[in-house]
């Protein structure tokens, strides 16, 4: 059976909603906005240079590739029409996803190797958006959780290094530069806990401006690179891919894990999107969902091709929207042109390639800290069984393991390096092993007959909770499922009587841990429409007051709305079975 449609609803603090135009003068200035909140994630592309040790002119002519697949990327997923894109304003930016395969990638062959891994890491979440509804039995909040959680730590761990700056701990200005990275670090912080509105979600690039001063001040500003960009022109067009495209076999598992977690990362995204843009949000769009992935691995795709590391649709820039009102797709269309001017300018993008280490790391530890904890509400956004509690424990010393035990890894058998190189790879693939190995022996199947009148159906869904909760089925499901059956088989008595013996049947339960089915059956011929069945429980509420909220709020939303739109009717002869399907 179909899903119904969801119902649409403009919510009350929308300025500009996302199919209207803003009049021209601000939709100029709230292009410009996000055009600049995109570009200070340019940041992670400086990382990234700096790990491969490319000339201060390949440097700037890629920062100015950077900002074009930042266009493509945006203008993608604006699409209102079509396969690709989810017609919102989502644009991406370039995300601590890839970092760490990233940097690992360039300190082994350099940025061609960046480059060819990024389209792989593209086609893995283009794949993905391509079998994403076959996909949702493993999109778990266990498994979603970790990986969102081990992206935090990885993050982190290159963060922390930047801003303790121990490399230069012998020099006589060590001291100035971990001042200048505390301060960069203190302004965000404080922002984030303080702040109101709007400059709580811009407090990334408060805190960069103060590290940029503070690193001016303190003479952290190297004259080399200041002299690269003086020399650079204001209008020149950068050449895409100058350094080629290289591929590593060794290095897929570590970039495949990457294309998943930014599939799942713009699911909670576009979901976020979905909510803030319907008062009357039940349940994800999965169609919509879909395309959005689709989007977000095209641009990687792409942007692999032109010579880029991989993005992701920016959680921060969708909690700005959904703060200021200001929803609509055309303003990406705005950003996308102005990022177009940057790029083509290299003496605006290069200048983040200034950034200190110290300051990019201050505002990488900042992010971790979101990352870290979003990944943890995540993981216990529903109650946790035995089997989740080793899922994630193991999984997560198996990530902390390579960092803390280098020389046990180094010396495996390459083949099975590929895998332990990346934490992410490491414990995404130690998670997956685990929870197929506990599904072993978790199939449950109990059946209840229940029989109208009406006042009779309660003992049968009476039993049937009493069944799922001692099989350990979250409560939330338990509930949904109870409250599912009832109106069903209400229904049946109320409006179904093609049959002497209508009003009686078969209420079974099956559960493997992963999905939880329940079939009703009854003698008669098929109902033509089933009650449309609602979600009983209210989305996630939470504000988007920090920069990765949008991204976290949102896929607990989608996670609790997987469960209630798979709904099947089966007729042979007589005998007429509604099943209907939850993912756990």
């Amino acid at each position: 059976m179909p899903a119904i449609a969801e119902k649409s609803e403009r919510p009350p603090g929308l300025v500009y909603s996302v199919d209207e135009w803003p009049p021209l003068l601000r939709l100029a200035m709230l292009g410009f906005q996000y055009a600049v909140m995109d570009a200070i994630y340019l940041v992670i592309v400086v990382i990234i240079v700096r790990h491969a040790h490319v000339p201060p002119a390949v440097g700037v002519n890629l920062m100015g590739i950077a900002c074009i697949g930042l266009a493509i990327g945006a203008t993608l997923q604006s699409l209102p029409r079509g396969p690709v894109g989810s017609g919102f304003l989502a644009p991406p930016v370039f995300s601590a996803i890839f970092l760490a395969p990233c940097v690992l990638a360039a300190q082994i062959g350099g940025m061609p190797l960046v480059f060819g891994m990024t389209l792989f890491a593209g086609a893995v979440e283009v794949t993905a958006a391509l079998v994403f509804r076959s996909l949702r039995a493993v999109i778990t909040p266990v498994l979603s959780g970790l990986t969102v959680f081990v992206v935090g730590l990885e993050l982190g761990v290159v963060g922390i290094g930047e801003t303790l700056d121990v490399r230069h701990e012998g020099m006589p200005t060590f001291p100035l530069h971990v001042t200048v990275a505390a301060l960069t670090l203190l302004v965000p912080v404080c922002l984030s806990i303080w702040g109101r509105g709007a400059l709580k979600l811009l407090c990334s690039l408060c805190g960069l401006a103060v590290g940029m001063i503070g690193a001016a001040s303190t003479g952290l500003l190297g004259p080399t690179g200041l002299a690269s960009i003086g020399e650079a022109s204001w209008l020149t067009l950068p050449r895409p891919a100058t350094l080629g495209l290289a591929f590593d076999l060794a290095l897929m598992p570590a970039f495949l894990a990457a294309g998943i977690a930014a599939g799942l990362r713009t699911v909670g995204v576009i979901t976020t999107c979905q909510r803030i843009n319907n008062a009357a949000w039940q349940r994800p769009d999965m169609s919509n969902i879909q395309k959005g992935v689709l989007a977000d691995g095209l641009a990687n795709v792409i942007g692999g091709v032109l010579g880029l590391p991989g993005m992701s649709v920016g959680p921060s820039l969708v909690g700005i929207s959904g703060v200021t009102g200001a929803t609509s797709r055309v303003i990406g269309f705005a950003a996308a042109l102005i990022l177009l001017i940057f790029g083509i300018s290299p003496k605006l993008s290069g200048f983040f390639l200034l950034i200190p280490q110290e300051v990019a790391g201050s505002l990488l530890v900042f992010t971790a800290c979101f990352m870290i904890s979003g990944g943890m509400q995540i993981m216990l956004s529903r109650s946790v069984d035995t089997r989740a509690v080793y899922v994630i424990g193991v999984s997560t010393l198996l990530a902390l393991s390579e960092s803390v035990f280098p020389a046990y890894f180094t010396d495996l058998p390459r083949p099975v390096r590929s895998l332990t190189d990346s934490p992410l790879a490491l414990s995404l693939g130690a998670a997956l092993v685990l929870s197929l190995f506990f599904r072993l022996g978790t199939r449950q199947v109990a059946s209840i007959a229940w029989q109208g009148p009406e006042a009779a159906i309660a003992p049968a869904i009476a039993s049937m909770r009493e069944k799922l909760q001692t099989w350990k089925v979250n409560p939330g499901l338990v509930d949904t499922s109870a409250e599912h059956a009832r109106e069903i088989l209400e229904y049946v008595v109320e409006h179904h009587s093609h049959h002497p013996h209508p009003s009686a049947g078969m209420l079974r339960a099956l559960y493997n841990g992963l999905e939880l089915r329940l079939e009703i059956s009854y003698r008669g011929s098929p109902t033509a429409h089933l009650p449309t069945l609602r979600h009983p429980h209210a989305p996630v509420s939470g504000e988007l007051d920090d920069e990765e909220a949008a991204a976290y709020v949102g896929l607990r939303n989608f996670l609790r709305g997987l469960n209630v739109d798979r709904q099947q009717i089966k007729a042979k002869k007589t005998a007429v079975i509604v099943r209907l399907f939850y993912v756990t």
